[in-house]
């Protein structure tokens, strides 16, 4: 089954929650994050062709830039 983008888009906002909050450096916490979500999106990437990597990371990351 290919994911959808409303798929993506959750995944992308659960990835979101687990970020530390605004002004709460957590250095470790956002490392992981950005690991796990670099390694969903090379799964997303092998599941869609269209799917598109750096609109993925900007969704997780969009708050905290």
């Amino acid at each position: 089954m290919t994911m959808s983008r409303k798929h993506y888009r959750e995944a992308a906002a659960v990835l979101r929650s687990a970020l530390p909050p605004e002004g709460k450096r957590q250095p470790t916490r956002t490392k992981t994050v950005r690991e796990i979500a670099d390694g969903l999106a090379g799964l997303f990437a092998r599941d869609n062709p269209r799917f598109r990597r750096t609109t993925f990371i900007d969704a997780v990351f969009e708050d905290t830039r």
